[in-house]
C-alpha cells in the first residue's frame, strides 16, 4: 500500500504539471486582444495548488515505502517545507517563464513582475530542494541508487555496486535531460531571435547522437593501448559499460550540428545560431556531469571532509564511495571533480551568453560566443585533468585529455582571431566594391591600447612560460608542477599573441586616418 501511495501521488503530480502547462500554453496562444489574466490566474493557480500538494504527498510516502524508522521530527520538517517550496518554486518557475516569454500584449507592469517572480525562483527552488534532500539523506543506503534493473528477475533499484544487467542508468538520464534542457532553451532563444519555434528539431536529431558517437571514437582512441588494444572488436561498441569523453563529443556534435543547420535552413544566420546554441552545450554538460555522482565515479582524490561540509549531506555522504576503489577513510572524501566542473560550467555559460554576448557586444563578431566556448571549456577540463583520481586520466601516460584540453585553448583563440580578420577584410572589400571609401573609422588611441597591452601580456607569458618549463625535470607528470603550467602559460602567451594581430590592421587605419588629418 504504501508503494501504491508513492505511484498515485506521482501520477497526480505528472498530470496536475501536464495540465497547468497546456492551460498556459493555450491562454498565451489565444489571438483574443483583451485577455482576462485575473481569471485565467486564479484558476491555474488551484492547478499549481493541486501540483504541489501531489508533489508533498509523493516525497512524504517516500518514508513509507522506503520502511524508513525513528526518523526525527526536524527530518520530517525539512521534508514538509523543503517540498512545499521547492514544488512551489519549480510550477511559479514555468508558469512565469512562459507568460513573461510568449505572450508579447500583457501589461508592462505585470510584465515586469512576472519576470522578477521567474528570476527569483530559480535560487529558490535549489535552496528548497536542497533542504528537502536533508529530510532523507541520514535514512538513505550509500552509494545511492544509480538506475532501475529491468529484467528476468523483476524491476528493482541498483548501486552502483550491483552487476545487474541491463539497466536504465541515472548516467544516461542525466545526459538525456541535459540535452534536452538545452534543446529547449536554444529553441526559445531562437523564437526570441526569429519568431518562431522548431528550427533547431532535426539540428538536434542529429547533433545529439552524432556527439555521442564522437565521445565514445575520442575515448576508444585516447584509451586503445589500455583498454581495446588485443580485445575483442565488439568491446569498442560496449558503449553500456561507460566510457564517453565529452571534448570528442562535443567537437564531433558541434561540426555535424553546424552542418546540418547550414544544409537544412539556408536562409538563417548560421553564425547568430551557434552563438546561441554553443554556449548552451556547457548547461548540458553541467547537467550530464551529474552522471559521474550517481555513478561514484570520475573524482578525485581522498582528502579530509573538514572544508566540503558545507555540502549537503546526500551529496557529501555518497562521496565516500568510488566504483574503483575501497570506501575512503573516516572522515574523508573524495573531491568532488563533478560538482565543480558543474559549477565552472554555469558560470562559463553566463560569461558568454551575458557578458560577452550582451554587457561587450559591441567589441565581439558573430562566432566569438561559440569560440568562447571552446577557450572556457578547454580552460576548466585543463584545471580538471590533474585534480582526477589518476584511475580516470586518459592515455597511457595520462595525458590524452589534457594535451587536448591545451588544444581547445589555443584553437579558440585562433578561430577568434581568423574571425575578427576575415570579417575585417571583408568589409573593407565590401565598401570597395560598391563604391564606397575604402576607409574604416578607427580609434587610434584605442587601437594603440589594445595593441601594446596584448602584446604586453604575450611576451610575458611567453618568456614565463619557457623559464617555468626548464625548470622541471619530470615534464610527463599530470600534476601541477612547473613544466605543466609552464606550458599552460606558453598557450596563453601564444593566445594572446593571436589577439594582439587583431589591432594591427585596426590600428595601421588609424595611423593612416590620423596623417591624412594632419595634412
Amino acid at each position: 500500500m504504501n508503494t501504491i501511495l508513492f505511484y498515485i501521488s506521482l501520477v497526480a503530480t505528472i498530470a496536475l504539471f501536464v495540465t497547468f502547462l497546456v492551460l498556459n500554453i493555450r491562454f498565451v496562444k489565444n489571438k483574443i486582444t483583451q485577455k482576462d489574466y485575473k481569471h485565467h490566474l486564479i484558476k491555474v493557480s488551484w492547478i499549481a495548488g493541486g501540483f504541489v500538494l501531489a508533489f508533498l504527498v509523493m516525497m512524504l510516502s517516500i518514508y513509507l515505502a522506503q520502511n524508513m524508522s525513528g526518523v526525527k521530527w526536524y527530518h520530517y520538517l525539512c521534508s514538509i517545507f523543503g517540498s512545499l517550496l521547492s514544488g512551489a518554486s519549480f510550477i511559479l518557475f514555468i508558469g512565469t517563464f512562459i507568460l513573461h516569454y510568449y505572450d508579447p500584449e500583457k501589461d508592462p507592469i505585470l510584465d515586469k513582475w512576472l519576470y522578477r517572480i521567474m528570476i527569483w525562483s530559480i535560487p529558490v527552488f535549489f535552496i528548497f530542494l536542497f533542504i528537502m534532500s536533508e529530510g532523507y539523506a541520514a535514512y538513505l543506503n550509500y552509494p545511492i541508487i544509480n538506475g532501475i534493473y529491468i529484467g528476468k528477475d523483476g524491476v528493482f533499484w541498483v548501486t552502483p555496486k550491483s552487476s545487474h544487467s541491463p539497466t536504465i542508468a541515472f548516467y544516461a538520464i542525466a545526459i538525456l535531460s541535459g540535452a534536452l534542457f538545452v534543446y529547449f532553451l536554444c529553441d526559445h532563444k531562437m523564437y526570441v531571435q526569429y519568431g518562431k519555434h522548431g528550427l533547431l528539431e532535426s539540428t538536434f536529431l542529429v547533433a545529439f547522437p552524432s556527439g555521442i558517437i564522437g565521445a565514445r571514437v575520442f575515448y576508444v582512441i585516447g584509451n586503445w593501448e589500455l583498454e581495446f588494444a588485443g580485445q575483442d572488436w565488439t568491446k569498442v561498441f560496449a558503449i553500456h559499460e561507460g566510457g564517453l569523453t565529452i571534448l570528442g563529443g562535443a567537437i564531433v556534435g558541434i561540426v555535424v550540428g553546424v552542418l546540418w543547420f547550414m544544409w537544412r535552413k539556408k536562409g538563417y544566420n548560421i553564425w547568430i545560431a551557434v552563438d546561441i546554441i554553443v554556449p548552451t552545450i556547457l548547461l548540458a554538460q553541467a547537467i550530464g556531469r551529474w552522471g559521474n555522482y550517481f555513478n561514484v565515479e570520475v573524482h578525485g582524490n581522498a582528502v579530509s571532509d573538514v572544508y566540503w561540509q558545507w555540502l549537503p549531506t546526500i551529496i557529501l555522504e555518497n562521496l565516500r564511495y568510488s566504483s574503483t576503489h575501497a570506501g575512503v577513510l573516516v572522515n574523508q572524501i573524495y573531491v568532488p571533480l563533478f560538482l565543480i566542473e558543474c559549477v565552472t560550467n554555469i558560470i562559463g555559460y553566463f560569461v558568454l551568453s551575458s557578458l560577452f554576448g550582451k554587457k561587450l557586444r559591441k567589441y565581439t563578431q558573430f562566432g566569438d560566443l561559440a569560440f568562447g566556448y571552446i577557450i572556457w571549456y578547454g580552460l576548466t577540463r585543463t584545471i580538471m585533468e590533474p585534480l582526477r583520481d589518476s584511475t580516470y586520466n586518459m592515455g597511457v601516460d595520462g595525458y590524452w585529455s589534457w594535451m587536448w584540453s591545451i588544444v581547445f585553448i589555443a584553437c579558440g583563440f585562433l578561430l577568434i582571431m581568423l574571425n575578427h580578420l576575415i570579417r575585417y577584410y571583408l568589409a573593407k572589400r565590401r565598401k570597395s566594391e560598391d563604391g564606397q571609401p575604402i576607409v574604416i573609422r578607427q580609434n587610434f588611441k584605442g587601437s594603440l591600447i589594445g595593441l601594446i597591452v596584448f602584446a604586453v601580456l604575450a611576451l610575458s607569458c611567453l618568456i614565463s612560460g619557457i623559464c617555468l618549463m626548464t625548470l622541471n625535470v619530470q615534464p610527463l607528470e599530470l600534476a601541477f608542477n612547473a613544466y605543466n603550467i609552464g606550458l599552460i602559460v606558453l598557450v596563453f602567451g601564444l593566445s594572446f599573441l593571436f589577439i594582439d594581430i587583431i589591432y594591427i590592421p585596426h590600428f595601421v587605419d588609424a595611423v593612416q586616418q590620423r596623417k591624412s588629418h594632419l595634412i
